[in-house]
C-alpha cells in the first residue's frame, strides 16, 4: 500500500517506519527548512497547493497519518490547521485511510481553575479534529483520531526542539520550567506509538473514532530537572507557576481493541535521549574550523581588508616604477581599480576608486602641489572620474553576470527538483510493475498459479482430488492442519478421507454431525465458517461442498497462525475452495453416471480396471502421510450378488475385483489397531475377511498394474489397427 506521511514528522526515523508500515511504500511530506535524508528516507515537497494536488493524483495513497504540531510541546511553529484542510480537501471523495495524531492539549483541565477550561491551543487541536471528522462525515473519508501525549525518539539526535532547547539551556548553566515541580510530565515514546499505528491499520473498520492514549507513567517536572542536573553538575533549576492541569486517566479502550499499551518510561529512556544529543554536540564540535567559519561569518570586512592590502601594494609599486619609461605610461591606480571592481562588485569597485582618488590626492601633496588648483580646475577632475566610471560600470558587469548566475542557478536548482521528482515518480512506477509482475508470475496466490491449481484438479478420481487439494492448499495458504471430511448419504457422519501429513491428533476419522451443529448451520447458510470465538475443538476454517441440494464434504483447517485471522486469508480460502468445490462436484456427477460401466455385471463390486486406481490412490495417500487404509480380501463375497459386504462397509470404503478373481475391500482411513473392530462388524454379516501385507499388496497391485497396462495397450493398438481399415471401407464405398 502506499502510505503519505504528513506534519510533525521529525521524530520518523527508517526504523520507525519498518515498525509501523513493514510492508508498504511510505511517502513523508517535506516540512518548511526541514529536510533530513540522513536515513534515506523517500522525502517529496508538498507545501504549495498545486504541488499537493498534483502528488495526491499522481501516487493515490491508501493511508495517510497526519502528526500535529501539538506533539511537540511548546513548539514555536505556526497552526497547521490551513495545511490540514488543504490535505483533506485533496483526498475526498477517495477510499483513503486516514489516522490523525494529536497532542494532549485538548485533553488537558485545570482543577485549581474551574472557570478555565480552554487554551488556544486547545482550541486549535479541537478545530482540527472537528475538521477531520467534518471530512469523514460529509465526504465518506475513513478517519480515526489519535489523542497523544508529547512525542519524543531516543535514537534520534535532536529528538524535539522541547529537550534540544532544555539541553542547550542546561550546557549553558541553567535551565527554567514553565511548569510547576510536582507538576506531571507527559510524554510519549515514538516507538510505542509505531506499534499502535501498526495495529490499527492491521485491523481497520470504516466507522470513525477517537482514542485517547493513556499517560501511564509517574515522572515529574522536578524529577525530569534532577536526571538532567546529574548530567550537568552545578545546573542552577527554576520552576514557574504555570496552571497545574490534568491529563485524564486510561480508559482501557486500546488495551481491549487492540491488546496495546505503553511500554517505554520517559525516565528510562532520559538518560539514552541525552547521551544521544551529547554525542551530536560533540560530533558537531568536532567539524567546526574557526578560523574558516570566522571567514565565512565575516565575509565584508575581510574582503575590505584584502582591498586595502592591494591598495597598499599597488602604490609600493607605482613608487617603484616611477622613472621607468614603459611602465611609467601605465595607470596602475586605474588598474587597481579594475581588477577589484571586476572581483568584488560595485560597492568594491567604488570603494577602491575611492581609494585610488586619495592614493592620487596624496600623490599631489607629496609633490607640493596645492588643494585649490586640484578643486578649480575641473581638467584635474577627469581622472578621478574615470576611477568612479570604471569602479561603477566594472562592479556593475560583475554584479549583474553573478545575478544572472544565481538565477541560472536557483532555475536549475528548480528543475533538478523537478527531474528527481519524476525520476522518483519513473522508479515507483518501475517498482509497482516488477511488484505486479512478480504476483502475476510467482506469488502463491497469482492468476498463473490459479490455472495450473485448475489443471492439476481436472480429475474425475475423488481420491486423487482429495491429495491434490491438501497439497495445494498447503502450498497456497501456508498452513498445515487441512483435513477432508466426506458425509455419509443420512447425513449424520463426517468421514474422514484425506488430511495433512502429521495431523492425526487434529482430525478424528469420524464425526458426528449433530455434536458440530453450529459449524454446519454456518456451511449451509453462508458456505464458510470462520472460528472467531476461538472454540475449542472446533476448526479454525471450514468450508462445505454441496452436491445435489446436499452437504457432502467439509474442507477444514484446524489450525491458523495470527497473521491468518484477517479478511485476505478468508477470501484467498474461500476461492481455493471453491476451486476445489468444482472440481469434487465433476467427480462425483461422472461417478454417479458411469457407475454402472464400473461395476462386475450383476454385482456391486468394481471391475479391476476401475478399483485398481482407487488403490493406488490410496497408497500414494499413505506414501504422502496424507491418509491410511487397509485392502481386505474376502472370501465368502459373492454370496447374495455382494449385497450383503456392501451393507456391512462405509460409504467412504470401497469393493471391487482384482486380476486374480478374489474381492477386496478397501477401507479407507483405517489402520491396523481398527482391525479387530472392523473384523467384528464384517464377521457379523457372516463375512470373513484377510488383511492383505503391504509386501502382497505391492506384489498384487504390481501385477495388477502391468495387466491393466498390456489390456490399455491392445486396446490402443486395436484402436488404430481399426482405424485405417474404416477409412479404406469409407473411400471404396465412395468410389
Amino acid at each position: 500500500m502506499e502510505v503519505l506521511l504528513v506534519g510533525n514528522t521529525d521524530f520518523i526515523t527508517k526504523q520507525w517506519i519498518q515498525h509501523s508500515f513493514p510492508e508498504d511504500h511510505v511517502v513523508i511530506a517535506q516540512r518548511e527548512n526541514t529536510v533530513d535524508g540522513s536515513d534515506r528516507l523517500k522525502i517529496i515537497d508538498i507545501s504549495d497547493p498545486a504541488a499537493m494536488t498534483e502528488v495526491m493524483t499522481t501516487y493515490e495513497f491508501d493511508r495517510i497519518v497526519f502528526f500535529s504540531e501539538g506533539l511537540t510541546p511548546r513548539s514555536e511553529r505556526d497552526g497547521d490547521l490551513g495545511y490540514l484542510r488543504r490535505l483533506l480537501h485533496a483526498i475526498r471523495n477517495r477510499s483513503t485511510q486516514m489516522l490523525m495524531v494529536c497532542g494532549p492539549e485538548s485533553e488537558f483541565t485545570y482543577p485549581e481553575n474551574a472557570d478555565v477550561r480552554d487554551t488556544s491551543k486547545s482550541l486549535m487541536s479541537r478545530a482540527s479534529e472537528e475538521l477531520c471528522l467534518y471530512y469523514a462525515r460529509t465526504y465518506r473519508l475513513e478517519a480515526k483520531i489519535i489523542r497523544c501525549p508529547y512525542l519524543y525518539a531516543p535514537e534520534r539526535n535532536g529528538v524535539t526542539a522541547y529537550f534540544g532547547r532544555l539541553f542547550e539551556q542546561a550546557s549553558a548553566g541553567s535551565i527554567s520550567f514553565c511548569e510547576r515541580e510536582q507538576q506531571q510530565t507527559c510524554f510519549l515514546c515514538a516507538d510505542d506509538l509505531a506499534e499502535l499505528i501498526y495495529r490499527m491499520f492491521d485491523d481497520w473498520t470504516a466507522e470513525s473514532e477517537v482514542f485517547h492514549v493513556p499517560n501511564a507513567f509517574d515522572f515529574t517536572y522536578g524529577d525530569l530537572a534532577d536526571v538532567i542536573s546529574a548530567a550537568f553538575p552545578g545546573l542552577s533549576v527554576t520552576f514557574g507557576e504555570d496552571r497545574t492541569r490534568h491529563y485524564p486517566a486510561d480508559d482501557h479502550a486500546l488495551r481491549l481493541r487492540y491488546g496495546w499499551s505503553p511500554r517505554y518510561s520517559l525516565k528510562q529512556d532520559l538518560p539514552l535521549v541525552l547521551q544521544r544529543w551529547k554525542e551530536a554536540r560533540a560530533q558537531e564540535q568536532s567539524e567546526k574550523h574557526l578560523i574558516w567559519d570566522f571567514l565565512r561569518n565575516h565575509s565584508k570586512p575581510w574582503i575590505a581588508f584584502e582591498i586595502c592590502v592591494t591598495f597598499i601594494l599597488e602604490e609600493l609599486l607605482r613608487t617603484a616604477v616611477q622613472g621607468n619609461s614603459q611602465l611609467g605610461t601605465v595607470d596602475l591606480r586605474l588598474f587597481f581599480v579594475v581588477i577589484v571592481g571586476t572581483m568584488y562588485g560595485l560597492n568594491a569597485g567604488v570603494f577602491a576608486a575611492a581609494l585610488a582618488c586619495a592614493g592620487m590626492a596624496l600623490s599631489y601633496v607629496s609633490n607640493g602641489a596645492s588643494f585649490a588648483p586640484l578643486f578649480y580646475d575641473t581638467s584635474n577632475w577627469i581622472t578621478f572620474v574615470v576611477y568612479f566610471v570604471a569602479g561603477a560600470v566594472c562592479g556593475y558587469v560583475q554584479m549583474r553576470n553573478r545575478e544572472n548566475l544565481r538565477f541560472m542557478r536557483d532555475e536549475n536548482s528548480l528543475l533538478r527538483e523537478r527531474l528527481a521528482f519524476l525520476r522518483d515518480l519513473y522508479h515507483d512506477v518501475l517498482d509497482d510493475r516488477r511488484m505486479l509482475r512478480g504476483q502475476i508470475i510467482g506469488r502463491r496466490d497469482s492468476f498463473g498459479k490459479m490455472y495450473a491449481m485448475t489443471r492439476e484438479l481436472d480429475e474425475v478420481q475423488p481420491q486423487k482430488l482429495y491429495r491434490a487439494a491438501i497439497r495445494i492448499m498447503q502450498d497456497t495458504l501456508g498452513g498445515d492442519s487441512f483435513g477432508i471430511y466426506r458425509i455419509d448419504n443420512g447425513g449424520r457422519f463426517a468421514r474422514l478421507v484425506a488430511a495433512s501429513p502429521q495431523t492425526e491428533s487434529l482430525f478424528s476419522k469420524s464425526a458426528l454431525l449433530e455434536n458440530y451443529a453450529n459449524v454446519v448451520i454456518a456451511l449451509d447458510h453462508g458456505g464458510l465458517w470462520v472460528n472467531r470465538n476461538l472454540e475449542q475443538n472446533l476448526p479454525m476454517y471450514a468450508a462445505g461442498v454441496h452436491a445435489n441440494g446436499k452437504l457432502a464434504v467439509v474442507i477444514m483447517l484446524a489450525k491458523a497462525h495470527p497473521d491468518q485471522m484477517n479478511l485476505y486469508f478468508q477470501n484467498l480460502f474461500t476461492i481455493m475452495c471453491g476451486l476445489v468445490e468444482s472440481a469434487i462436484v465433476r467427480a462425483f456427477d461422472y461417478e454417479n453416471v458411469a457407475r454402472q460401466t464400473m461395476l462386475v455385471p450383476g454385482t456391486e463390486f468394481l471391475n479391476a480396471q476401475e478399483f485398481l486406481p482407487k488403490v493406488l490412490a490410496a497408497n500414494e495417500l499413505k506414501h504422502d502421510h496424507m491418509g491410511d487404509h487397509l485392502l481386505l480380501r474376502v472370501a465368502d463375497a459373492w454370496q447374495d450378488d455382494g449385497s450383503r459386504l456392501m451393507g456391512a462397509i462405509r460409504q467412504t470404503d470401497e469393493a471391487g475385483v482384482l486380476q486374480d478373481g478374489n474381492v477386496y475391500v478397501l477401507m479407507n482411513q483405517a489402520s491396523e489397531h481398527e482391525l479387530p473392530i472392523i473384523n467384528k462388524r464384517l464377521t457379523q454379516a457372516g463375512l470373513h475377511v484377510t488383511l492383505v501385507s503391504d509386501h502382497e499388496e505391492d506384489s498384487l497391485l504390481a501385477e495388477a498394474s502391468k495387466q491393466v497396462a498390456a489390456e490399455s495397450q491392445a486396446d490402443e493398438t486395436l484402436r488404430r489397427n481399426v482405424a485405417p481399415n474404416d477409412s479404406a471401407s469409407h473411400e471404396g464405398g465412395t468410389a
